[in-house]
């Protein structure tokens, strides 16, 4: 399988971010535009990142490799898998919900590795996602990514990273429509 594009820099920056990692405490976060991934090293990598392409204009791009037997792979993804993604504000025990990603055509796909998915919101106004706007907090986002094995109904669900950031808009202004750009 071809490794989704989010997920092979995932492991670049794992490869060459080792000796980093193994010195950190606690849960791995990324800036608002950095590589956030999950990954348990055996059996799923789940990454998200937000680019933004203009300004005050954010789109979150999501990715999961699972790994599974080539031919295994291949039957999930024609038997359709349902699959989905969410954005989520972390808040402690009262998780919010944010928006909705959508498919990106052409995935899943299934390889010699296992099946690959990757997700798009587009244009989230940075505004309404800094949802600490009278403090001076950083926010924190992830995403959850869950899909059907059509062989025996077994629904999954992953986690990606957490991107912790500053989310505050660059001016007061919401984002120019598409068509004055």
């Amino acid at each position: 399988m071809r490794l989704s594009r989010l997920s092979r820099l995932c492991a670049a920056a794992v490869a060459a971010g080792a000796l980093v990692l193994t010195q950190a405490a606690g849960p791995a976060a990324a800036a608002v535009n950095d590589l956030a991934c999950n990954y348990d090293f055996h059996t799923f990598n789940a990454c998200l990142h937000f680019e933004e392409p203009q300004l005050n204009s954010l789109d979150a791009h999501v990715g999961l490799d699972t790994v599974w037997p080539e031919q295994y792979a291949r039957e999930i993804v024609a038997g359709g898998t349902g699959a989905r993604a969410s954005l989520w504000w972390e808040n402690g025990s009262h998780d919010r919900h944010v928006a909705d990603l959508t498919l990106v055509p052409g995935w899943p796909q299934a390889g010699p590795d296992g099946v690959g998915f990757e997700f798009v919101a587009t244009g989230l106004y940075r505004g309404d996602l800094d949802f600490h706007r009278s403090a001076n907090e950083e926010e924190s986002f992830y995403a959850k990514v869950t899909y059907v094995d059509p062989h025996n109904g077994n629904r999954f669900e992953y986690v990606t990273g957490t991107v912790t950031g500053d989310f505050k808009p660059f001016s007061d202004e919401p984002p120019c429509p598409t068509a004055c750009s």
